[in-house]
């Protein structure tokens, strides 16, 4: 059985970059399907915390049997959380969670659930590490 390429491990060259954006209170967004495993773009470090705490949260609190939950669900209680939260002006999250989602499935913190339609998610069993 393959892979899933979005699980797959960012380059060292991603992880200095993401180094040097925390310095200026950015993360670099990861995606591991893009050359070096680097999506091309940053976002507030405030607002990634807040989403990373809402997405494993809500994992931690919905989990089926098998630990995952929709990927829906997942934007739906981040809508509900972060929606008049001064860090997103905004108040749309959809593309931040799935965006968020992407990065840490390329930290090794979350897999997608294979075959899974609509997409599933779950914790790996390393994610309370990184």
């Amino acid at each position: 059985m393959m892979a899933d390429p979005h699980s797959q491990r960012v380059s060292a060259r991603a992880i200095e970059e993401d180094e040097r954006a925390r310095e200026r209170g950015r993360v670099q967004m990861f995606n591991a399907t893009r050359p070096d495993g680097l999506d091309g773009w940053t976002i507030a470090l405030e607002q990634y915390e807040l989403l990373v705490e809402v997405i494993l949260g809500t994992i931690d609190a919905f989990a089926a049997d098998d630990g995952s939950v929709p990927l829906q669900l997942i934007v739906q209680e981040a809508q509900k959380a972060l929606a008049g939260h001064p860090a997103f002006p905004g108040g749309r999250l959809t593309n931040y969670v799935r965006f968020t989602k992407v990065d840490l499935e390329a930290r090794g913190r979350l897999e997608r659930i294979p075959k899974s339609s609509p997409q599933r998610v779950r914790r790996t069993t390393d994610s309370s590490t990184n």
